[in-house]
């Protein structure tokens, strides 16, 4: 699954979504001024939702202007009011987390929505039976919903993305089945970027040089005479 989000340039996509995001946000608003962790919080999520509809032309996001292959793959697919994008059989949510506590999600005391979603392909485990007044078809179906949980420090300002699927937690156990970060080592090279050829020689260098010879260059000796 990791390898067919990566291929297209998916994830790439997606961390590229979150930078600008953040760099926006950050840009925009500062503590000084008064805003709070709240402000910061609301605003990452709307500006990200927008970047990323722009990065995949979906919604009323403006065209690029150039033929992109991953943009015509990726849908909008929002689930329930949570906005959502879809590529292939995967579905990926939003959810904004404390930075530096991605595994200390609580899902259970998360909107219906996302505990829907955490609790998929887990009907027969009695802790989840709970009825959440979803449509479970639309929950599950043929699509698997992941979530792409961000944060975000200011100073110093530093970013957390990770991609992963949600473990309802109730137990108290971990909040996630697996999560990965979307990271240069995770991600590699984007392959949305196609490196630029050189630009070919106009002469051959197959062809022969033209011989050259050195000429020597006589030098009259100077007598020197010292008088007496």
């Amino acid at each position: 699954m990791w390898d067919g989000l990566l291929v297209g340039g998916f994830l790439h996509a997606l961390r590229e979504a979150h930078t600008e995001a953040t760099i926006a946000v950050f840009g925009a608003l500062s503590r000084t001024a008064g805003f709070k962790e709240r402000s910061f919080g609301v605003s990452a999520f709307d500006v990200l939702e927008s970047q990323l509809d722009r990065i995949f032309e979906v919604d009323d996001a403006e065209p690029s202007g150039h033929d992109d292959p991953l943009a015509r793959a990726v849908v909008r697919d929002d689930l329930n009011g949570s906005p959502g994008w879809r590529y292939g059989p995967y579905r990926v949510l939003l959810k904004r987390h404390e930075f530096g506590a991605v595994r200390a999600i609580r899902w259970d005391r998360d909107s219906p929505t996302k505990q829907g979603v955490a609790r998929q392909a887990f009907a027969d485990d009695p802790q989840l039976t709970l009825d959440l007044g979803l449509d479970e078809q639309r929950v599950t179906g043929d699509v698997v919903t992941l979530v792409l949980a961000h944060s975000a420090s200011e100073e110093p300002l530093e970013m957390e993305l990770f991609l992963g699927r949600p473990r309802l937690n109730a137990d108290g156990g971990p909040a996630w089945h697996w999560v990965r970060p979307l990271t240069d080592d995770t991600l590699g090279a984007d392959p949305r970027r196609t490196p630029v050829q050189s630009t070919l020689p106009l002469w051959n260098d197959d062809e022969a040089d033209v011989p050259m010879r050195l000429h020597a260059r006589r030098v009259a000796d100077t007598s020197i005479e010292t008088a007496q």
